[in-house]
């Protein structure tokens, strides 16, 4: 149905000159304004600071912009086939039917890559036969297979049927013999995760679990020289504040960036996946769940991930739920599809707020990373495990409130609080 006028619509566009009809106004000027508001409270109470000692506003203006700045965007990845990333869906059950029934209904319901947990937390593959099973009816050449990260290179034999697959093995940089091993592997597979998100779930903050991939690339670049741009794989976490999550990949693309420079590979791109983080997550009131791991996606979006997990909901109550799995493949599905999040390469790129953070979140794990090294490097990580568990003592101090447990906590819960349960 087409409706049309029969008389001329007549619009009046007004010109805006925004350099002469507004008011030149001062951060100063803000200031006062916003204290108005404020009901007596200092102004200070509005500066909140992220654990590594970063203040996170509540102003950015062009003056905290970095004087150099670069956009910091995903490269097109494999088997992409025009998505701007891979929807990886966590694989993990005991049980090997299970395991392959969920993972083709996610493959059907849109995801495109697959995460494989191996090992007592995972999926028991002993042999060929058990392998064969997790992947029956699955296209092995037309989705990449990332194994989450391990040091049983027993699982390299196991694979090598499918040596047409895009296959990262999840291989820790300590690995014996890495450099040998690798030279066996066809061009598709990747050896090495470099695994931060396991270092974030154990506690550090944002600017350590940096420092800790960035000794971990010194160290594969010093192992395998020319090799290590093909073979490395950066696995991150990222949490329910996603501006934070947003800063910490791009200030992991610049540190990759700056490392890779410095042993002579200047267009070196890092293969980035994103997990959303395991320690926000929640056993009380877990549908609360469904938020942390949304924003936690999309700062894993909008941050340039190139291959992104997000935790079923369920994932604390035992093994997940199938409709954990929906939920979580279907919030990717959201921002791919119908939010459009990733036809920007580099969203962040140029926000005053953005930048300084993720300059600020670089430099402090640049420096974390030069006292790693100081010490000893991967080999010698006991102090930095202390400072780690420093920054684990300092979370529980402060206490912030989590919401559904401590923060609007449903009827049932306030009941056990009265009933001192």
């Amino acid at each position: 149905c087409v409706i049309t006028h029969k008389w001329p619509v007549l619009i009046n566009y007004t010109m805006i000159d925004l350099n002469t009809e507004f008011d030149d106004i001062t951060p100063d000027d803000w200031k006062a304004l916003v204290s108005q508001f404020l009901k007596g409270k200092p102004f200070e109470t509005l500066i909140h600071e992220t654990e590594d000692g970063i203040a996170k506003g509540p102003l950015a203006t062009l003056e905290d912009r970095p004087e150099t700045i670069a956009p910091l965007f995903r490269l097109e990845t494999e088997l992409t086939e025009g998505r701007p990333w891979h929807i990886q869906t966590p694989v993990s059950d005991k049980n090997l039917g299970f395991a392959n029934t969920q993972l083709l209904e996610d493959l059907k319901g849109g995801a495109s890559a697959a995460r494989i947990s191996l090992g007592d937390k995972g999926v028991p593959i002993r042999n060929s036969n058990d392998l064969k099973r997790l992947f029956d009816q699955v296209h092995m050449d037309l989705i990449p297979i990332s194994l989450a990260p391990h040091s049983d290179t027993s699982i390299v034999e196991l694979f090598s049927g499918y040596r047409a697959s895009y296959i990262n093995l999840g291989l820790t940089p300590q690995t014996p013999k890495l450099k040998n091993l690798i030279k066996k592997f066809p061009k598709s597979w990747r050896a090495v995760t470099i695994d931060g998100a396991s270092v974030h779930d154990n506690g550090a903050t944002d600017a350590q679990e940096l420092a800790y991939m960035a000794t971990n690339l010194a160290f594969v670049f010093r192992q395998l020289g020319d090799l290590a741009p093909e073979h490395i794989c950066v696995e991150l976490a990222t949490h329910q504040d996603a501006h934070l999550s947003i800063a910490k990949l791009r200030a992991a693309r610049r540190i990759y960036n700056r490392i890779a420079e410095c042993f002579g590979h200047k267009q070196a791109r890092l293969n980035l996946h994103v997990i959303t983080s395991n320690r926000m997550m929640q056993k009380i009131d877990p549908w609360t769940n469904m938020l942390r791991v949304m924003s936690a996606g999309f700062g894993a979006v909008i941050g340039g991930a190139d291959y992104i997990t997000t935790r079923p909901f369920t994932e604390t109550l035992g093994s997940a739920t199938p409709f954990g799995y929906r939920v979580a493949r279907n919030m990717q599905l959201m921002m791919m599809e119908e939010s459009h999040l990733g036809h920007v390469q580099d969203a962040a790129y140029g926000s005053y707020h953005h930048e300084k953070l993720t300059d600020q979140l670089a430099q402090k794990a640049w420096s974390e990373f030069q006292t790693i090294e100081s010490e000893g490097g991967l080999e010698n990580l006991s102090a930095f495990n202390t400072r780690v568990q420093n920054a684990v003592k300092a979370r529980k101090d402060r206490n912030s409130p989590i919401l559904g447990v401590s923060l609007h906590p449903t009827d049932d819960i306030r009941k056990a609080e009265i009933r001192g349960n």
